[in-house]
């Protein structure tokens, strides 16, 4: 379980979602802070295609990127039919 990335926690709702994520053999590819202020980070996996269940604070959009409420962290999902 990923709780922080360079000393910034991960919210609870990108938790969730990159739990889900890897147990579904999802690989993370990219991590990084994009603002410290406000604990913005951003992640790319990457895995077969699979819908993801979101919660009241994320938000999906074009199936690819999904957005946190909490303070705009973005997780970015890259597809691919052959493991």
């Amino acid at each position: 379980m990923i709780e922080e990335v360079d000393d910034c926690p991960v919210c609870e709702p990108i938790k969730n979602v990159l739990n889900f994520l890897l147990k579904n053999d999802f690989r993370i590819i990219e991590e990084k802070v994009s603002d410290y202020h406000f604990h913005e980070l951003y992640f790319k996996l990457k895995g077969k295609e699979i819908d993801v269940p979101v919660s009241d604070k994320i938000t999906q959009h074009s199936g690819l990127k999904l957005t946190c409420e909490c303070n705009w962290s973005l997780i970015e999902l890259e597809n691919f039919t052959n493991p």
